[in-house]
């Protein structure tokens, strides 16, 4: 068998999760970032300058072993990876859908969205201001974002600082990229299945199994492991929720 899917995704909308329980179940390949910024780097280490046969590569690299592939796209990655493909001739002319089907045999799109896109967006908000994106469970150290990588100094938790502003320009971000997304692929003609974290995340296993049904990938019984990263939400978010809600209130009143 040789299927594919994509998650589209925006950040801080459960995407994470959504992959690391696909990846879980043994086979449904390995979702990750692979057109974001490690893309180049990639093609010029296995010689693929052309992005077919990078993607042929990251096919027979990273599907799992009945022939399934997976990768996770943000939406700004989406968009790169159109912007790459309208480059080469053999692509350069195919619709949206025609081109994502033309790199990804037997194609499945995983729409993965949030409901609460204030929690995202606060959520989205504090993973700015620490640098940390995900903290595996068990492990010491968060896992920090390029920036901090590269040598930034992140804050500490107990430094984190409510900005209104802020917050309320990363929601406006998540609701004009989730908007965005369905944009695109109703014009590509692509039918996603619609991943929504607050449903996703309590029924872990039984909604990852009615994934797998959907993309018609057989398996087991699925009994998943806990997620291999925590959940970073804590008491501050439920205060900066309150704190925004009547922080707009307030803004709405003085219009």
């Amino acid at each position: 068998m040789t299927k594919s899917y994509l998650v589209i995704a925006t950040p801080r909308s459960g995407s994470t999760l959504l992959g690391q329980g696909l990846q879980a179940s043994g086979v449904a390949g390995e979702p990750r970032e692979f057109f974001g910024h490690k893309m180049a780097h990639w093609m010029e280490r296995w010689n693929t300058p052309g992005l077919a046969a990078y993607v042929a590569q990251l096919q027979t690299r990273r599907s799992s072993s009945n022939g399934v592939f997976g990768a996770k796209l943000l939406y700004g990655q989406l968009l790169h990876l159109e912007q790459v493909a309208r480059q080469e001739p053999e692509l350069a002319a195919l619709s949206r859908g025609e081109l994502l089907r033309r790199l990804f045999p037997d194609l499945h799109i995983l729409w993965a969205t949030r409901d609460d896109k204030l929690r995202q967006a606060i959520s989205w908000f504090k993973a700015r201001q620490t640098g940390v994106w995900g903290q595996d469970r068990g492990a010491e150290e968060p896992k920090l974002g390029r920036a901090w990588r590269l040598g930034d100094e992140p804050l500490q938790p107990g430094e984190l600082a409510f900005e209104y502003a802020g917050i309320a320009a990363l929601l406006k971000q998540a609701e004009d990229e989730d908007a965005a997304i369905a944009e695109w692929l109703t014009e590509a003609g692509l039918s996603p299945y619609r991943v929504v974290y607050e449903e996703y995340a309590p029924r872990y296993s039984e909604a990852t199994a009615e994934i797998l049904d959907w993309m018609g990938i057989a398996h087991p019984p699925l009994h998943l492991p806990d997620p291999r990263t925590v959940r970073l939400a804590d008491d501050r978010t439920d205060e900066w929720v309150a704190r925004f809600r009547e922080d707009q209130a307030v803004s709405a009143s003085d219009q």
